[in-house]
C-alpha cells in the first residue's frame, strides 16, 4: 500500500531557485516519489504544491521533518489526499 500527501509551502522570493533545489534532493535522497509539482507566485514568495507518495508513512513524515529545516522553506501544510482536491478545498477556505 502507498501513502500519499499533498504539501503546501512557500518559499521566499530571494532564493527561490536554489531553495526548490534542496527541497527536490530531500525528496529524491529520501527514496519518495514526486507525483506532482505546482508553483505559482505568492504573498510570500513562491508558493509550492507537492504530491508525493511512498510505501511507508514515515518516510512523508522525514521528508516533511527535513524540508522544515531547508533555509527559505516557510510553514508547510500537509493535506492527505491528491493535489486536485487539496486546491480544490483551499480555493473554498479562502
Amino acid at each position: 500500500m502507498c501513502h500519499q500527501k499533498t504539501l503546501r509551502f512557500a518559499i521566499e522570493a530571494d532564493a527561490a531557485l536554489s531553495t526548490l533545489e534542496n527541497a527536490l534532493a530531500i525528496i529524491r535522497r529520501t527514496g519518495i516519489s514526486l507525483d506532482g509539482l505546482r508553483i505559482a507566485p505568492g504573498t510570500d514568495g513562491m508558493d509550492v504544491w507537492m504530491r508525493l507518495e511512498a510505501p511507508e508513512e514515515d518516510a512523508l513524515t522525514l521528508c516533511r521533518m527535513r524540508l522544515h529545516n531547508v533555509v527559505g522553506v516557510l510553514p508547510i501544510r500537509e493535506f492527505p489526499r491528491p493535489v486536485g482536491l487539496a486546491l480544490q478545498a483551499a480555493g473554498q477556505a479562502a
